[in-house]
Protein backbone atom coordinates (compact mmCIF):
# COMPACT_ATOMS: atom_id res chain seq x y z
CA UNK A 1 0.00 0.00 0.00
CA UNK A 2 2.36 2.33 0.92
CA UNK A 3 4.37 2.10 -2.46
CA UNK A 4 1.35 2.43 -3.98
CA UNK A 5 0.63 5.64 -2.29
CA UNK A 6 4.16 6.93 -3.50
CA UNK A 7 3.90 6.15 -6.91
CA UNK A 8 0.80 7.72 -6.76
CA UNK A 9 2.29 11.22 -5.16
CA UNK A 10 5.52 11.20 -7.95
CA UNK A 11 3.05 10.28 -10.97
CA UNK A 12 1.32 13.61 -9.64
CA UNK A 13 -2.07 11.68 -9.52
CA UNK A 14 -3.04 10.95 -5.63
CA UNK A 15 -6.68 11.92 -5.16
CA UNK A 16 -6.83 15.26 -3.10
CA UNK A 17 -8.87 13.77 -0.73
CA UNK A 18 -7.71 10.23 0.61
CA UNK A 19 -9.33 7.51 3.71
CA UNK A 20 -6.48 5.80 5.47
CA UNK A 21 -8.47 2.31 6.58
CA UNK A 22 -7.69 -0.03 9.26
CA UNK A 23 -4.58 -1.45 10.83
CA UNK A 24 -3.56 0.36 13.98
CA UNK A 25 -4.38 3.89 14.73
CA UNK A 26 -0.32 4.52 15.04
CA UNK A 27 -0.23 2.86 11.43
CA UNK A 28 -2.36 5.07 10.12
CA UNK A 29 -0.88 8.27 11.21
CA UNK A 30 2.40 7.53 10.44
CA UNK A 31 1.07 6.71 6.42
CA UNK A 32 -0.30 9.82 6.95
CA UNK A 33 2.76 11.95 7.50
CA UNK A 34 4.86 9.68 5.24
CA UNK A 35 2.58 11.32 2.44
CA UNK A 36 2.10 14.69 4.00
CA UNK A 37 5.95 15.03 3.87
CA UNK A 38 6.03 13.34 0.51
CA UNK A 39 3.55 16.76 -0.85
CA UNK A 40 5.55 18.83 0.76
CA UNK A 41 9.14 17.67 -0.36
CA UNK A 42 10.71 20.02 -2.43
CA UNK A 43 13.22 17.11 -4.20
CA UNK A 44 12.89 16.85 -7.62
CA UNK A 45 13.21 13.09 -7.71
CA UNK A 46 12.47 10.57 -5.28
CA UNK A 47 9.85 11.93 -2.34
CA UNK A 48 10.10 12.24 0.22
CA UNK A 49 13.61 12.49 0.48
CA UNK A 50 14.41 13.20 3.77
CA UNK A 51 17.04 15.32 3.00
CA UNK A 52 15.31 19.21 2.14
CA UNK A 53 14.20 21.58 5.06
CA UNK A 54 10.79 20.81 4.04
CA UNK A 55 11.30 16.75 4.59
CA UNK A 56 13.11 17.86 8.04
CA UNK A 57 10.08 20.19 9.04
CA UNK A 58 7.72 17.55 8.36
CA UNK A 59 9.88 15.15 10.25
CA UNK A 60 10.20 17.19 13.19
CA UNK A 61 5.93 18.08 13.21
CA UNK A 62 7.06 21.59 12.77
CA UNK A 63 6.08 22.04 8.89
CA UNK A 64 3.42 25.22 8.88
CA UNK A 65 1.58 23.50 5.89
CA UNK A 66 0.61 20.00 7.35
CA UNK A 67 -1.83 20.71 9.57
CA UNK A 68 -3.68 18.02 12.04
CA UNK A 69 -7.15 18.25 12.86
CA UNK A 70 -8.55 16.35 15.43
CA UNK A 71 -11.09 16.25 18.47
CA UNK A 72 -10.34 19.45 21.13
CA UNK A 73 -10.49 20.58 24.67
CA UNK A 74 -10.57 16.45 25.93
CA UNK A 75 -13.61 15.82 23.45
CA UNK A 76 -14.38 12.82 21.61
CA UNK A 77 -16.09 14.00 18.50
CA UNK A 78 -14.72 16.52 16.03
CA UNK A 79 -16.94 19.43 16.16
CA UNK A 80 -18.87 20.76 13.38
CA UNK A 81 -16.92 24.35 14.21
CA UNK A 82 -13.34 22.49 14.01
CA UNK A 83 -14.21 21.12 10.55
CA UNK A 84 -15.73 24.40 9.65
CA UNK A 85 -12.56 26.67 10.83
CA UNK A 86 -10.27 24.08 8.37
CA UNK A 87 -12.68 24.43 5.89
CA UNK A 88 -12.30 28.37 5.56
CA UNK A 89 -8.53 28.20 6.46
CA UNK A 90 -8.02 25.63 3.53
CA UNK A 91 -8.68 28.74 1.08
CA UNK A 92 -5.43 30.17 2.40
CA UNK A 93 -2.88 30.19 0.00
CA UNK A 94 0.38 27.32 1.82
CA UNK A 95 2.97 29.31 3.53
CA UNK A 96 6.40 27.70 1.80
CA UNK A 97 5.33 24.44 0.24
CA UNK A 98 3.00 24.35 -3.03
CA UNK A 99 0.80 22.10 -1.16
CA UNK A 100 -1.06 22.13 2.10
CA UNK A 101 -1.74 18.98 4.00
CA UNK A 102 -4.65 18.74 6.37
CA UNK A 103 -4.46 15.34 8.43
CA UNK A 104 -8.06 14.54 10.15
CA UNK A 105 -7.32 12.07 12.97
CA UNK A 106 -9.76 10.25 14.05
CA UNK A 107 -12.50 11.27 10.70
CA UNK A 108 -14.69 8.17 12.39
CA UNK A 109 -15.06 10.92 15.33
CA UNK A 110 -16.97 13.18 13.14
CA UNK A 111 -20.79 13.09 13.81
CA UNK A 112 -22.99 13.62 10.43
CA UNK A 113 -23.33 17.19 10.73
CA UNK A 114 -19.28 18.05 10.91
CA UNK A 115 -18.91 14.86 7.95
CA UNK A 116 -21.34 17.39 5.91
CA UNK A 117 -19.62 20.69 6.30
CA UNK A 118 -16.70 18.41 5.62
CA UNK A 119 -18.07 17.92 2.34
CA UNK A 120 -18.30 21.14 1.21
CA UNK A 121 -14.81 21.42 0.63
CA UNK A 122 -14.39 18.23 -0.90
CA UNK A 123 -16.49 18.76 -3.39
CA UNK A 124 -14.19 21.54 -4.56
CA UNK A 125 -11.08 21.95 -3.05
CA UNK A 126 -8.54 24.25 -3.91
CA UNK A 127 -5.50 22.51 -6.39
CA UNK A 128 -2.94 22.90 -3.91
CA UNK A 129 -5.29 20.97 -0.81
CA UNK A 130 -5.16 17.47 0.30
CA UNK A 131 -7.12 16.20 2.65
CA UNK A 132 -6.22 12.71 4.82
CA UNK A 133 -9.17 11.10 6.50
CA UNK A 134 -8.01 8.65 9.04
CA UNK A 135 -10.27 6.25 10.49
CA UNK A 136 -10.82 2.31 11.73
CA UNK A 137 -12.90 1.57 8.86
CA UNK A 138 -14.70 3.63 6.27
CA UNK A 139 -17.55 2.45 7.25
CA UNK A 140 -18.36 4.85 9.58
CA UNK A 141 -18.15 7.83 6.85
CA UNK A 142 -21.35 9.01 5.34
CA UNK A 143 -21.88 7.99 1.67
CA UNK A 144 -21.35 11.35 0.29
CA UNK A 145 -17.92 11.33 1.80
CA UNK A 146 -16.60 8.34 0.44
CA UNK A 147 -18.01 8.98 -2.98
CA UNK A 148 -15.26 11.72 -2.91
CA UNK A 149 -12.58 10.43 -1.37
CA UNK A 150 -9.95 7.37 -2.56
CA UNK A 151 -10.06 4.52 0.18
CA UNK A 152 -6.56 2.92 1.28
CA UNK A 153 -6.96 -0.09 3.41
CA UNK A 154 -3.92 -0.75 5.29
CA UNK A 155 -5.25 -4.09 5.53
CA UNK A 156 -4.23 -6.87 3.08
CA UNK A 157 -6.67 -7.62 -0.17
CA UNK A 158 -8.24 -10.68 -0.05
CA UNK A 159 -7.08 -12.91 -2.48
CA UNK A 160 -5.07 -10.49 -4.40
CA UNK A 161 -1.43 -9.60 -4.68
CA UNK A 162 -1.85 -6.39 -7.09
CA UNK A 163 0.34 -7.34 -9.57
CA UNK A 164 0.79 -5.41 -12.79
CA UNK A 165 -1.26 -8.18 -14.72
CA UNK A 166 -3.62 -9.13 -11.89
CA UNK A 167 -4.46 -5.05 -12.24
CA UNK A 168 -4.97 -4.96 -15.63
CA UNK A 169 -7.13 -8.05 -15.09
CA UNK A 170 -9.35 -6.20 -11.92
CA UNK A 171 -9.91 -3.30 -14.35
CA UNK A 172 -10.86 -5.09 -17.78
CA UNK A 173 -13.74 -7.47 -14.86
CA UNK A 174 -15.05 -3.69 -13.45
CA UNK A 175 -15.19 -2.38 -17.08
CA UNK A 176 -17.84 -5.24 -17.73
CA UNK A 177 -19.46 -5.41 -14.75
CA UNK A 178 -20.10 -1.44 -15.07
CA UNK A 179 -20.70 -2.01 -18.79
CA UNK A 180 -23.47 -4.37 -17.86
CA UNK A 181 -24.89 -1.96 -15.35
CA UNK A 182 -25.13 0.80 -18.27
CA UNK A 183 -26.85 -1.96 -20.62
CA UNK A 184 -29.57 -2.07 -17.92
CA UNK A 185 -29.80 -5.59 -18.72
CA UNK A 186 -29.65 -8.00 -15.59
CA UNK A 187 -28.93 -10.88 -17.91
CA UNK A 188 -25.45 -9.04 -18.82
CA UNK A 189 -25.14 -8.41 -15.14
CA UNK A 190 -24.98 -11.79 -14.48
CA UNK A 191 -23.10 -12.79 -17.59
CA UNK A 192 -19.97 -10.54 -16.17
CA UNK A 193 -20.30 -11.55 -12.50
CA UNK A 194 -20.08 -15.55 -13.43
CA UNK A 195 -16.40 -14.82 -14.52
CA UNK A 196 -15.86 -15.01 -10.90
CA UNK A 197 -17.00 -18.60 -10.15
CA UNK A 198 -13.65 -19.50 -11.60
CA UNK A 199 -11.92 -16.79 -11.00
CA UNK A 200 -13.33 -15.75 -7.39
CA UNK A 201 -9.29 -14.80 -5.96
CA UNK A 202 -9.94 -11.38 -8.36
CA UNK A 203 -12.72 -10.31 -6.79
CA UNK A 204 -11.70 -8.52 -4.09
CA UNK A 205 -9.48 -6.21 -6.98
CA UNK A 206 -12.17 -5.69 -8.95
CA UNK A 207 -14.76 -4.35 -6.52
CA UNK A 208 -11.92 -2.09 -5.62
CA UNK A 209 -11.89 -0.65 -8.84
CA UNK A 210 -15.61 -0.63 -9.55
CA UNK A 211 -15.70 1.29 -6.64
CA UNK A 212 -13.22 3.88 -8.20
CA UNK A 213 -15.32 3.81 -11.08
CA UNK A 214 -18.44 4.94 -9.35
CA UNK A 215 -16.52 7.56 -7.53
CA UNK A 216 -15.57 8.19 -10.64
CA UNK A 217 -19.18 8.46 -11.91
CA UNK A 218 -20.12 11.15 -9.18
CA UNK A 219 -17.15 13.32 -9.26
CA UNK A 220 -18.05 13.88 -13.19
CA UNK A 221 -21.79 13.80 -12.63
CA UNK A 222 -21.00 16.96 -10.09
CA UNK A 223 -18.95 18.61 -12.68
CA UNK A 224 -15.81 17.47 -11.35
CA UNK A 225 -12.30 16.35 -13.64
CA UNK A 226 -10.08 14.69 -10.91
CA UNK A 227 -10.66 11.08 -12.04
CA UNK A 228 -8.59 8.28 -10.71
CA UNK A 229 -10.05 4.89 -12.02
CA UNK A 230 -8.14 5.45 -15.44
CA UNK A 231 -11.29 4.62 -17.38
CA UNK A 232 -12.90 8.10 -18.50
CA UNK A 233 -14.78 6.75 -21.07
CA UNK A 234 -16.82 4.43 -18.61
CA UNK A 235 -16.78 6.38 -15.86
CA UNK A 236 -18.92 9.05 -17.97
CA UNK A 237 -21.39 6.14 -19.19
CA UNK A 238 -22.07 5.09 -15.90
CA UNK A 239 -22.27 9.21 -14.91
CA UNK A 240 -24.83 9.51 -18.21
CA UNK A 241 -26.51 6.23 -17.35
CA UNK A 242 -27.65 6.95 -13.26
CA UNK A 243 -28.62 9.71 -11.08
CA UNK A 244 -26.36 9.82 -7.77
CA UNK A 245 -28.51 8.06 -5.99
CA UNK A 246 -28.14 5.15 -7.85
CA UNK A 247 -24.96 5.69 -8.21
CA UNK A 248 -24.48 6.48 -3.97
CA UNK A 249 -26.95 2.76 -3.69
CA UNK A 250 -24.21 0.73 -6.08
CA UNK A 251 -21.33 2.15 -4.25
CA UNK A 252 -22.63 0.92 -0.99
CA UNK A 253 -23.37 -2.05 -2.56
CA UNK A 254 -19.60 -2.50 -3.42
CA UNK A 255 -18.31 -1.82 0.28
CA UNK A 256 -21.01 -4.32 1.81
CA UNK A 257 -19.82 -7.04 -0.43
CA UNK A 258 -16.35 -6.01 -0.02
CA UNK A 259 -16.56 -6.20 3.74
CA UNK A 260 -18.44 -9.61 3.59
CA UNK A 261 -15.32 -10.40 1.43
CA UNK A 262 -13.13 -10.28 4.40
CA UNK A 263 -15.07 -12.48 6.82
CA UNK A 264 -14.65 -15.29 4.15
CA UNK A 265 -18.59 -15.54 3.12
CA UNK A 266 -19.91 -18.29 1.18
CA UNK A 267 -18.74 -17.85 -2.62
CA UNK A 268 -21.94 -18.35 -4.34
CA UNK A 269 -24.13 -16.58 -2.09
CA UNK A 270 -21.96 -13.53 -2.09
CA UNK A 271 -22.25 -13.48 -6.27
CA UNK A 272 -25.56 -13.52 -5.60
CA UNK A 273 -25.66 -10.84 -3.49
CA UNK A 274 -23.23 -8.81 -5.88
CA UNK A 275 -25.56 -9.19 -8.61
CA UNK A 276 -28.63 -8.37 -6.80
CA UNK A 277 -27.21 -5.63 -4.34
CA UNK A 278 -26.09 -3.59 -7.46
CA UNK A 279 -29.32 -4.58 -10.06
CA UNK A 280 -31.01 -3.19 -7.50
CA UNK A 281 -28.65 0.30 -6.76
CA UNK A 282 -29.29 0.53 -10.92
CA UNK A 283 -33.32 0.64 -10.75
CA UNK A 284 -33.40 2.82 -7.21
CA UNK A 285 -35.90 5.21 -8.07
CA UNK A 286 -34.55 8.80 -7.76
Amino acid sequence: MREKLRQLVAQGRLPQACVLESGTAEERLALARELAKALVCRSGDQKPCGQCDACRKAESGNHPDILFVGPENGRKTLSVETVRTMRDGAFILPNESERKVYIIDPADSMQDYAQNALLKILEEPPSYAYFLLLCTSKASLLPTVLSRTAVFSLAPVVGADQSGEELAEAKDLSESLANALVSGSETKLLEAASVFEKNYEMLPLTLEQLGLLLRDALVLSAGGENIISGAETCARSLAQRFENPQLLSMVEAVEDISSALTLHANKNLTLSRLVSRLAAGAHKEN
